[in-house]
């Protein structure tokens, strides 16, 4: 969806929004080129050709930026659409075989990830020294655990998965395989692009999920 031209969105919203998406890609520019310490928000505000007051109004410091970058490389765009209803997580949740879901599901993170990867080397540098970042991080971590939960719990609920699978199992190790950390170590050891990462997440996930029902459940 391209957020300028969202149904129903008034001439304000949609003027507001591409004022965000332009603010948040001129700081996702200086960050990554040079760095969370010596990025401020004038200059973002510089960057992006506005008043620093304009930065100022909708984020009141330098990690709510952060923060909102970081959001937004995650969703894709600054439309109000929540991740579970986005096109590839409907797909991931509702096809009709276990292998299309997956399909979905790994094509649709490693989009995310290829957006969320290069800023992974910026978090690192700002999650320690933040807290307010590194409660968010923390939330989207779990998140990403309980959305996989959901996933595989449909997969079984849809007889795509044995009743006996160990869900919980099989978030647990899918939200460490599909974490924005892991693409970035993919691509550093073995030098993996977004589609081979998208491969070897797929049968990856496929491989775990025929082992599931062997695996000891957790107390």
């Amino acid at each position: 969806m391209v957020s300028g031209q969202e149904p129903g969105a008034t001439g304000h919203e949609r003027r507001r929004r591409q004022t965000e998406e332009h603010l948040l890609a001129a700081a996702g520019r200086l960050f990554l080129r040079d760095g969370y310490a010596r990025t401020s928000l004038a200059a973002v505000a510089r960057e992006a050709g506005v008043a620093e007051r304009t930065v100022y109004v909708r984020f009141a410091t330098k990690a709510a930026l952060f923060q909102r970058v970081i959001e937004t490389a995650i969703v894709g765009d600054v439309d109000p659409v929540p991740l579970p209803e986005r096109g590839w997580s409907v797909a991931a949740m509702s096809a009709p075989t276990l292998a299309e879901r997956v399909h979905a599901f790994a094509d649709g993170v490693a989009t995310m990830n290829e957006r969320l990867g290069p800023l992974m080397a910026v978090n690192g540098e700002v999650e320690p020294a933040e807290p307010s970042v590194q409660e968010s991080a923390a939330r989207w971590r779990e998140a990403t655990r309980v959305f996989l939960e959901v996933f595989w719990g449909a997969a079984v609920r849809d007889g795509l998965l044995a009743k006996d699978a160990d869900v919980a199992w099989l978030a647990s190790v899918g939200a460490m395989l599909s974490a924005a950390e892991s693409r970035l170590l993919a691509a550093r050891t073995f030098g993996w692009d977004r589609d081979e990462y998208a491969v070897w997440l797929e049968r990856t996930w496929m491989r775990l999920a025929a082992a599931s029902a062997l695996v000891p459940g957790t107390d």
